[in-house]
């Protein structure tokens, strides 16, 4: 297993959860256009997906990097402290930063070990708004403004690089390191180079939070006035044996209801995971079955298939939590 790729749906109602700045008295949606149909799509930028995985990780009792102001070639920089083998969100979500190494000035930059592009809508914006006003108590002077607004169904897509999590390499990602297994190994100019390595228990501890909090994401804009859950309602796990993510946009839903549940596109997955099958160790499914409208179909499409599991939400919570690299 090299890696893990994670795929979520979730069904947002009446919200904004990624603002995209104002045009005139107009909050308006971070969007993106459809070059084949024209219309225009709702997303949340990874960055801001980034952000509130910090914070639930932090919900969770891990310590964060801390983030500072620092002058690099004569400007003011926010950085982390660039410390991977203390902080799991520097080892996770990656960092540049200039520092003293061995005497010398150099750049420390570690490319992130879970990647995301956010969030994004299978359905196109509506142009829903949101109206209101600031009153003023001591006159007629109110201040009228407009929040633009979405009820859609949101994919998340994330991908984690397990051979990198917890391992640094050096003079490159970290400085030298004492009290951590050291690996020596040679790249392909035959030059030899160190990485240093946190023991496996923690390693795989790490693994697993980043898994708890994408299943318990929340978080996004403006949710004083427009709160909404966020958590995923279906979640394809799939453990890799090489680095190629094989899910991507294939968890979808079909447009209607069945007594107000949703239906989930089950040939497309099933194509997608049945073409890439040579790279997957295992697939889990899971997701909260009153929520869709098809489950036994769902079951009896993959039920021919070692390698897939299709679970309810609780099951798989508790499956991932018992995660180990090895599987």
């Amino acid at each position: 297993m090299r890696a893990i790729e994670v795929v979520t749906l979730t069904k947002v109602e009446g919200a904004n959860l990624n603002s995209n700045g104002t045009e005139g008295v107009i909050a308006v949606l971070k969007k993106v256009r459809d070059p084949v149909d024209g219309r225009e799509y709702v997303r949340v930028s990874g960055q801001s997906v980034k952000y509130h995985l910090r914070q639930l990780l932090k919900e969770l009792g891990w310590e964060l990097s801390q983030v500072v102001p620092k002058s690099e070639r004569g400007q003011k920089v926010i950085v982390s402290l660039g410390e991977p083998h203390k902080y799991i969100d520097d080892d996770l979500f990656g960092y540049m930063i200039a520092k003293k190494v061995d005497g010398k000035n150099a750049t420390l930059r570690r490319t992130a070990v879970v990647r995301t592009n956010g969030m994004i809508s299978l359905f196109p914006y509506q142009e829903d708004r949101d109206f209101g006003v600031r009153y003023d108590p001591s006159g007629d002077n109110h201040n009228i403004y407009e929040t633009e607004i979405t009820t859609n169904v949101m994919r998340g897509n994330f991908f984690i690089e397990l051979d990198r999590l917890g391992v640094f390499k050096e003079g490159l990602e970290v400085p030298k390191l004492d009290g951590l297994e050291a690996i020596k190994e040679k790249d392909v100019t035959g030059r030899e180079v160190t990485f240093y390595v946190l023991p496996k228990e923690e390693r795989e501890r790490r693994l697993r939070a980043i898994l708890e909090a994408i299943m318990n994401y929340h978080g996004g804009a403006k949710l004083s006035n427009f709160f909404t859950k966020v958590y995923p309602e279906v979640m394809v796990v799939a453990l890799l044996r090489r680095k190629i993510p094989v899910i991507g946009d294939a968890l979808s839903v079909k447009p209607g209801y069945v007594d107000g549940k949703l239906i989930l596109d089950i040939d497309r997955l099933k194509e997608t995971v049945e073409t890439f099958k040579d790279n997957i160790e295992k697939l889990y499914i899971g997701l909260f079955e009153s929520r869709f409208a098809n489950v036994e179909e769902l079951r009896e499409a993959f039920k021919d298939m070692e390698n897939v599991e299709v679970l309810s939400m609780k099951e798989l919570r508790k499956r991932l939590k018992e995660l180990k690299l090895g599987e």
